[in-house]
């Protein structure tokens, strides 16, 4: 659905059912079988699809705006274009979730068209928002707050029995107030029942759209079909939001993308992005979601969804470690295979000279220690010590390349900071110039 003016304010009436016209003219409803049912007033088409056709209403009763969604009329009486219309109210109504659009009701007119009315979504598209946020950091940290929505309303539909089957942006729409909702579940797949009709039985045969399409989905045979095969809808949305691009390369015809994804020819990120600056982990993260093997996938989105919420909050997926207080949690003179941030607790940093301690630091949560050497490969300049019970995150080389893409340019940038800083402290010390004595209340936790 496209983007609608914004709703007036909450009005009360007092009377049902409100008066008015539909916006279609009777005879036009009648000539393009358009339901106009007595509780709702109709206005003119806010969309279509292949099969149907939505509008916006206004329910007589309770003045609420709704999205009226219809067959065509030249698909009604077949009876398998109208199981599966049914089949979809019926499979949406029951995913109850706030990222899955509400459906108020089904039914069918006196014409013999079916139709539901469902919550009128105000927003845009996911395509849309995509086209409007330029590539970069903040098109990806709230892109990736979508995504985390979307994998919601996925996970709990597997937990239903239901697989999507054509997850894309343009079934996301994002709402002005930052709800966001996975639409059109036309295609979905009944996983633990079986529905009264060939509707929505395992009809063999391609089923999704070709840009983002699982190899399985392609070769068409549904019993390949499941869980896994959202999961890669879901992956490919995250490689258009990083690169702009789409897995299975430039836009061509329906068939050479089809052909493409039968394949599972799926151009690398880094061919995607030659510029560079993807951090590693969220590609490796995307490159797992979309490899063209089911079995090499996250095997739930629940997986896909954890990792992606660790990258987001950034740090927190990393290994925790506790010292008690006048613990040493790193030592003057060793070599540096890890730096640490606290996350609850102080710690005291100082250097030994001769029979005295040079303070230089106490340090609280969210401080960083040990990065200088963790960088440079070289011994620790200083010792550091929990004062009181502490909590850290540790940061080995592996993390910090993974998380940052250590070895690029970001790499290149933060070595030739740490060696900056190192030299100024070798002039520092050289002035001997001492930071302080040690505080009293520390004397007695020193080695």
């Amino acid at each position: 659905m496209n983007s609608r003016p914004s709703l007036p304010p909450v009005c009360v009436i007092e009377a049902i059912p409100v008066p008015g016209d539909h916006e279609i003219p009777a005879d036009e409803a009648r000539a393009e079988g358009v339901p106009t049912p007595a509780h709702l007033r109709l206005e003119r088409e806010l969309g279509r699809g292949a099969m149907g056709h939505v509008h916006p209403a206004i329910d007589r009763n309770l003045l609420r705006h709704v999205a009226l969604k219809r067959l065509d009329k030249e698909f009604a009486d077949s009876p398998q274009y109208r199981d599966g219309f049914i089949a979809e109210a019926q499979i949406t109504g029951q995913l109850e979730h706030p990222n899955i659009v509400p459906v108020h009701e089904l039914a069918i007119d006196r014409h013999g068209v079916p139709f539901f009315t469902m919550k009128l979504v105000q927003g845009v598209s996911l395509t849309r928002w995509l086209d409007t946020h330029a590539l970069g950091t903040e098109r990806l940290e709230r892109g990736l707050e979508i995504m985390l929505k979307v994998c919601d309303a996925v996970a709990y539909a597997h937990h239903r029995g239901v697989i999507h089957r054509d997850i894309k942006p343009d079934n996301v729409m994002v709402a002005d107030f930052g709800q966001v909702y996975l639409m059109d579940w036309g295609l979905a797949r009944l996983t633990k029942t079986h529905p009264a009709s060939s509707a929505h039985a395992d009809q063999t045969g391609p089923v999704g759209t070709p840009a983002y399409m699982a190899p399985e989905q392609a070769r068409g045979n549904p019993s390949e079909m499941d869980e896994r095969t959202d999961v890669f809808g879901l992956g490919a949305m995250l490689y258009e939001l990083l690169t702009g691009q789409l897995p299975y390369g430039k836009p061509a015809p329906a068939r050479v993308i089809m052909l493409r994804a039968h394949m599972g020819a799926i151009v690398p990120l880094d061919t995607a992005a030659p510029g560079g600056g993807i951090p590693r982990r969220l590609q490796a993260i995307i490159e797992r979601a979309i490899d063209p093997e089911p079995g090499k996938r996250y095997q739930t989105v629940v997986e896909l969804q954890q990792e992606l919420r660790a990258f987001l909050r950034g740090g927190f997926y990393l290994p925790r470690r506790v010292f008690q207080p006048g613990e040493i949690i790193m030592r003057e003179g060793d070599v540096g295979d890890a730096a640490y941030m606290i996350v609850s607790g102080r710690c005291h940093a100082f250097r030994n000279l001769g029979n005295e301690k040079e303070s230089l630091a106490v340090m609280t949560a969210g401080e960083v220690f040990g990065e200088m050497s963790l960088l440079l490969g070289e011994p620790r300049a200083a010792s550091v010590e929990a004062v009181e019970l502490v909590t850290v995150l540790v940061l080995t080389q592996q993390t910090m390349t993974e998380g940052l893409g250590i070895d690029g340019w970001t790499g290149a940038l933060v070595h030739a900071l740490a060696h900056r800083f190192r030299d100024l402290e070798h002039q520092f010390r050289n002035a001997g110039i001492r930071r302080s004595t040690l505080p009293p209340e520390l004397v007695k936790r020193g080695p």
